[in-house]
């Protein structure tokens, strides 16, 4: 098993940030959106995007195995923004991730978190216990996108409070394809 540790990331990661979501996304979502969509999506994406977000309130966790940062993921209010990780490197960051943001999340007091998935990331987001809500179309760079809107309630959850810290990540799973039936 690989040893992730999630930290707060910093607006000196934002380069880092950018790149690792653009080959995310180019090799992750190719089966679930064309190559015209994913280049339209990423086309306006600078590094500066990042580090305006860290200024203006958007909370980036960053994933690092040996030293180097593998993933990522970034709340705001209650809605997870981002999850992307490294298509080499970071398979295994995204539970350890997510669960840093969800307390992360908790700690605010915020009930539940609230995110829009891709389709190839719905299986992932099901086996961590976030249900289906709604399919929607979202723009992003000006390409429109089909997602499913999903939501976890916060509240029975008793993980420790801490962000900073290391985590196991179990052995990759075979994913669950039927992203709107939920079979």
């Amino acid at each position: 098993m690989k040893r992730f540790d999630v930290r707060r990331a910093v607006t000196a990661d934002a380069a880092l940030l950018c790149d690792l979501h653009k080959a995310s996304v180019r090799a992750l979502c190719a089966g679930s959106y064309s190559a015209a969509q994913i280049e339209l999506w990423l086309a306006p994406r600078s590094a500066d995007d990042y580090r305006r977000a860290m200024t203006a309130g958007e909370v980036m966790l960053a994933a690092t195995y040996a030293d180097r940062v593998v993933g990522f993921a970034s709340t705001k209010g209650a809605e997870l923004r981002a999850l992307y990780v490294d298509p080499r490197l970071g398979r295994g960051a995204g539970g350890p991730l997510l669960l840093a943001a969800e307390e992360q999340v908790r700690g605010t007091g915020e009930p539940a978190l609230h995110l829009q998935s891709t389709p190839n990331a719905v299986a992932f987001y099901r086996k961590h216990g976030y249900m289906r809500e709604a399919r929607a179309t979202v723009r992003r760079g000006g390409v429109e996108l089909q997602v499913l809107c999903m939501r976890k309630s916060l509240q029975a959850a008793g993980a420790p409070s801490t962000i900073t810290r290391s985590v196991m990540a179990p052995a990759r799973r075979n994913a669950d394809a039927s992203w709107y039936s939920g079979e």
